[in-house]
C-alpha cells in the first residue's frame, strides 16, 4: 500500500505536468490552428428595419438585403445573396421579420404540424418572448417532413410581433446559424 506522502508526490507531479502543459498549449496560440471564432466572439454590424421597426445588429462579415422587393435588414447569410422580386423567400441562413397580428394568433396555431423540441419563454428588448425549436411532420402544409426550425418570436406591439428563425435546409450551417441567431436577438432594438 502506497505511503501518503508517495500519493501527495505524485499527486503534486500530476499537478506540475497537468500545469506544464496548460502554459505548452496557451504558448502556442491555439487560436491559430484555425478554429473558427465562437459568435461572442465576431465584429457586428448593425442595420434598421424602419417598415418593420426594428434594429439589430448581425456578424459584420455577413450580408443583409437594403431594400429592393422586401424592406432592409430582413434576410442575414454569411455570402451575398439576391432578393428576386415576386418570388418566395430567398434561401438564407437567417430572416428576422415583423409579423401584423397579435402574438397570442401565432402561438394559437402557429405552429402547427410541427413537433416542439423547445418552448422557452424569456424577455427579448424588454418585451415578452419565447425561443423555439421545432421539427416539421408529415401534417406541416408548407414544410417537409424532418426540416427543423430554431425561432424567436418577440411582441413588439398588441397586434404585431418579431419573428426570428433559421431553418435546418440543406448546405445551411443550421448549428451555427443558431448560435448566430442567438447573439443577433440579444441586440434587438424595438422603438
Amino acid at each position: 500500500m502506497p505511503s501518503s506522502r508517495s500519493h501527495s508526490c505524485s499527486r503534486r507531479a500530476a499537478l506540475r505536468a497537468l500545469s506544464l502543459a496548460l502554459s505548452v498549449l496557451s504558448a502556442s496560440g491555439c487560436a491559430s490552428l484555425g478554429f473558427p471564432p465562437t459568435p461572442s466572439e465576431l465584429p457586428l454590424a448593425r442595420c434598421s428595419n424602419p417598415q418593420g421597426r426594428y434594429s439589430i445588429s448581425y456578424p459584420a462579415s455577413w450580408h443583409t438585403n437594403t431594400g429592393g422587393p422586401v424592406e432592409p435588414c430582413r434576410f442575414f447569410h454569411p455570402s451575398p445573396f439576391e432578393v428576386e422580386p415576386h418570388t418566395e423567400e430567398p434561401t438564407v441562413a437567417i430572416s428576422v421579420k415583423r409579423e401584423e397580428f397579435p402574438l397570442e394568433r401565432f402561438l394559437e396555431g402557429g405552429y402547427y404540424g410541427h413537433r416542439v423540441l423547445l418552448r422557452e419563454r424569456l424577455t427579448v428588448a424588454g418585451q415578452p418572448a419565447l425561443r423555439f425549436e421545432l421539427v416539421a411532420t408529415e401534417e406541416a402544409p408548407l414544410s417537409e417532413p424532418g426540416l427543423r426550425e430554431y425561432l424567436y418570436v418577440i411582441r413588439s406591439g398588441p397586434d404585431s410581433f418579431i419573428r426570428a428563425s433559421t431553418l435546418g435546409l440543406p448546405g445551411l450551417d443550421y448549428t451555427h446559424n443558431k448560435e448566430v441567431l442567438d447573439q443577433m436577438v440579444r441586440t434587438l432594438s424595438l422603438p
